[in-house]
């Protein structure tokens, strides 16, 4: 059996089951004799593991010159640094480019081969030579597979399956990043030869003379693309989008040959960029990269950056990680490779509980693999940057000398350590099932002439995907998970509803797939504008037509109405469009002209309720108007509080975790209900002011003994011949228990009793004690 290996939405190392928890250090940016100290204080947090990138342009200053053992400099003894860490006993994800950006010159990239090779870099749509390579060039090509013989002669027989601590090789950083945040097409001549080609094999012949009328295909694509107001720019962006997902496939597929001749023997990571605005603009990365994602044998892992966590955003990392989810290779978990651990500068306006509360949130839907980044300040020699300065608030000052927010870490991996793989094998509960196009964010580069477009779809899925239908669902209790509409199965069994936005543009199959759901009995529920057309502009009104509508009347864009929706008048709304020609089992929302704008009508075996309006939930009022959409389709909360708070539940063979995040500044306590029922025996649940519980509920201890539910979270669990002991925090708590005949546990009151068999509650402060009669 392989030593490591990705199945059952977990990573397995020796058969069980590994929860990985590493942080960032650049060795490259620290004096090697601090090292030692560094991976300590990696340790000294909890963490298993650390990851690094390798940059090319600092081990290969002078072309055909490679430095991996420190024989030019110290900083550049990769071997001997990757031997501290193993002999020290951590995991290693390494990540060798040959991108890797972190603040370097070129991204990463040697001068020398811009300089060698000037024709190989991409040229944008003014005809600009850029710092970038393009990808697939044959000479970059040539220069990587040079690199990739280096690099790998060190990371190769340091891999896990050789007996060495690599787990992870990270091929690349963040493909098709740069591109997305210049807007640049590459218009480099090979790249526009494979664009051709590209639409000669996926085109037929005459679509294709009609698409564009040109004898020199490669040409005409360059002069759409760069002329502002060219007529084909349009459809040669959108052609150009759908090309780019492939050509970075194959550059993937370049990369994992080339490691692999090297030998390379574990899977390969991708990671996805585009975290932006909170996470809204993270799906553009999917759509980049989804055919990377979908590649055999990837893994893929994200890169995190919400700056702050709190009621207004939480709903967006969760979006992030569900529809990641969707889309990675299903064997795996949640992995983030970039999970933010700096922005907390020395004077700035940093929360130290952020870092604790991001990292609760994403364990709670199923994250099992986090890498804190960055974890430690450095200092660049000048070949990496001119900016001496590498600081980002990280945990760790360059001086050794620790931020406020890493005593957060350890405590929190305390918390891990006790539920062990309990914990790890609990999977998250669900009450809600958003379905979502990922075409709609295929908009990472566009054309000038494309931006009424641009600025319509951004809203839609900003608004509506992120504001209304994730944050409704996130803050009503409805935990929710999602599925990609073009590539998942919709089956009424397992996703008995789901919300969806859409837009006027929505393939024609998609419609199919959703109107024989509803047939079957699924449970639609709509946000946004009947679509008319596919993405080719070709009419398709299959929804339309199947719910039996004549008239669609659109409003026009960002123009601001009052609509009646439920019991509630004057609701601000925009991108309103009304409906008629159909008999509805009812309409709940009407435009001021007495309009539909919200219906709901049976199909088939099913139902679909449909709302024409765009309504971001930014007061209770807004997030009354989703909660009764949810109950008018059947589809009940959750959870039950008394007090707001943030509640998702895992569950597993071993128990089940309830994760409680209190993101306000003041304490709360509240008491919670699950299903219509009382959690925690009707006993409220404190929760200091930003800060977070794991609570155990029906856990099984071994030994016969079950704890039924903790109002704290279990810090440890010192386990002995005779007796168990579980320290608390915060410290007071009250606990029931099912002990056996042979157990018991001090100050405990018997509730119930049958054949020896007690079930046991009592409160106390700091640590419980079971004993062996």
């Amino acid at each position: 059996m392989l030593p490591f290996q990705v199945h059952s939405q977990q990573f397995w190392y020796d058969g069980r089951p590994l929860l990985i928890q590493a942080g960032e250090f650049h060795y490259f940016r620290a004096p090697a004799e601090v090292w030692r100290d560094r991976l300590a204080l990696l340790q000294r947090a909890g963490f298993n593991a650390v990851a690094s990138y390798i940059p090319w342009l600092w081990h290969e200053p002078q072309p055909g010159q490679p430095d991996l053992t420190g024989r030019t400099h110290p900083l550049r003894n990769l071997a001997g640094f990757l031997d501290l860490a193993a002999e020290m006993g951590l995991f290693i994800i390494a990540r060798p480019g040959p991108y890797i950006m972190a603040e370097t010159i070129n991204e990463g990239i040697p001068p020398w081969f811009f300089e060698n090779y000037p024709h190989s870099a991409v040229v944008n749509q003014r005809g600009e030579v850029q710092n970038l390579a393009s990808y697939l060039h044959p000479d970059f090509s040539a220069a990587v597979r040079r690199w990739y013989r280096a690099v790998f002669e060190v990371l190769t027989p340091r891999q896990v399956t050789r007996g060495g601590k690599i787990l992870f090789i990270q091929l690349d950083n963040e493909m098709g990043m740069p591109h997305w945040v210049r807007n640049l097409f590459d218009l480099n001549p090979d790249t526009l030869a494979r664009f051709a080609r590209f639409l000669e094999q996926t085109c037929p012949a005459a679509e294709l003379s009609s698409r564009y009328p040109a004898a020199d295909l490669s040409s005409f694509l360059k002069d759409a693309l760069s002329d502002p107001h060219h007529p084909y720019g349009p459809q040669a962006a959108a052609d150009y989008r759908r090309f780019y997902r492939t050509y970075l496939r194959e550059y993937a597929a370049f990369l994992v040959q080339e490691a692999r001749h090297n030998g390379l023997e574990l899977p390969p990571v991708v990671n996805i960029h585009g975290f932006a605005n909170g996470g809204k603009t993270f799906p553009i990365g999917l759509s980049q990269l989804v055919q990377v994602m979908e590649s055999e044998g990837f893994v893929s892992a994200t890169d995190v950056y919400p700056l702050f966590i709190g009621e207004g955003n939480f709903h967006q990392l969760l979006l992030v990680n569900e529809m990641t989810r969707a889309l990675q290779n299903p064997r795996q978990p949640l992995f983030s490779i970039e999970f933010q651990a700096g922005g907390n500068p020395d004077f700035g306006n940093g929360q130290s509980s952020f870092y604790d509360l991001h990292t609760r949130l994403c364990l709670s839907g199923g994250m099992r693999a986090v890498n804190h980044y960055l974890f430690f300040d450095g200092e660049n020699d000048p070949l990496l940057s001119p900016v001496r300065r590498h600081d980002w608030g990280h945990p760790v000052r360059k001086d050794g000398s620790l931020r406020r927010h890493y005593a957060r870490y350890p405590r929190l991996s305390q918390v891990l350590a006790a539920y062990g793989e309990d914990l790890l094998f609990a999977r998250p509960r669900y009450a809600a099932h958003v379905a979502f196009l990922l075409d709609y964010f295929m908009s990472e580069v566009s054309h000038p002439l494309e931006r009424a477009w641009l600025d319509e779809i951004t809203h839609q899925r900003e608004v509506i995907l992120f504001d209304q239908i994730g944050r409704g669902l996130a803050l009503t209790h409805r935990p929710f998970d999602a599925l990609e509409i073009s590539r998942a199965e919709l089956d009424v069994s397992s996703t008995p509803h789901c919300w969806m936005m859409m837009e006027r543009q929505c393939p024609a199959a998609v419609q199919h797939k959703l109107v024989e759901y509803v047939r079957a009995g699924g449970r639609l529920i709509l946000i946004g504008r009947m679509p008319v057309e596919d993405f080719e502009r070709r009419p398709a009104a299959l929804l339309q037509q199947a719910l039996g509508i004549r008239a669609v009347n659109t409003r026009p864009r960002f123009e601001r109405h009052e609509i009646r929706i439920f019991d509630q008048p004057h609701v601000p709304v925009d991108f309103l469009e009304t409906y008629a020609g159909a008999e509805f089992d009812e309409v709940f929302a009407s435009s001021a002209e007495g309009e539909t704008v919200g219906f709901v009508k049976s199909l088939g075996r099913g139902r679909v309720m449909m709302l024409g309006a765009a309504l971001p939930i930014s007061a209770l009022e807004d997030l009354n108007v989703l909660d009764q959409m949810a109950l008018k389709m059947d589809i009940p909360r959750l959870f039950e509080l008394s007090d707001w708070a943030d509640v998702r539940l895992s569950e597993g063979e071993n128990g089940r975790f309830l994760f409680v995040n209190n993101y306000q500044d003041d304490p709360l306590e509240t008491t919670i209900r699950l299903g219509g029922r009382d959690l925690f025996g009707g006993h409220p649940v404190r929760v200091e002011a930003r800060r977070g519980l794991i609570l155990p509920l029906d856990w099984r201890l071994g030994e016969g003994l079950t704890l039924h539910y903790l109002t704290a979270e279990v810090t440890e669990v010192r386990r002995g011949a005779e007796e168990i002991v579980l320290q608390t925090e915060p410290a007071r708590f009250t606990a029931e228990f099912s002990l056996p005949p042979d157990w018991q546990v001090e100050g405990g009151q018997v509730l119930e009793q049958r054949g020896g068999h007690r079930r046991v509650r009592l409160s106390g402060e700091g640590e419980l004690r079971l004993r062996r009669l």
